[in-house]
């Protein structure tokens, strides 16, 4: 049998886009992107243990459609200090009230990962920057679709 093959229309996906900013910033927080050093876990369901090596807070709204993307509104447009030295695997978008909505890996903008990250050298033979503790992370073209 056939398998189905949905495409959906620039609308459809641009309202899925606006959906999702406005449950990000439900809360009486605010929105970040947690970046980690560790594996990343194996779902989205699995409970997050590990301490994130940056927690990048957002403005509210926390991002904005711009041709037809996602583009995040990190508060701190000159960086967020970075906690611990190491490589970033991997980054969840938790909402103002602390629910993750959604998350992905981390690699420098070469790499075309789903956050590339600014604010260091990536060693040779990696696809992530080296971030040191105590200098400053950026969140580089990151764009959801």
């Amino acid at each position: 049998p056939m398998s189905a093959v949905w495409e959906v229309g620039p609308e459809a996906a641009a309202a899925q886009l606006a959906a999702t900013i406005a449950r990000a910033d439900q809360g009486a927080g605010f929105a970040c992107v947690r970046i980690y050093t560790t594996p990343q876990p194996a779902s989205i369901a699995v409970p997050r243990t590990d301490t994130p090596q940056a927690e990048v807070v957002l403005l509210k709204p926390c991002a904005s459609i711009v041709d037809g993307v996602l583009v995040m509104h990190p508060r701190d447009v000159e960086g967020t200090l970075v906690m611990s030295t190491g490589l970033p695997r991997w980054a969840d978008w938790v909402a103002a009230d602390g629910s993750i909505i959604a998350t992905s890996n981390c690699t420098d903008a070469a790499n075309g990962g789903g956050w590339q990250l600014e604010g260091g050298e990536t060693p040779a033979g990696e696809t992530s920057p080296l971030l040191y503790a105590g200098g400053l992370v950026q969140l580089g073209e990151t764009a959801l679709s």
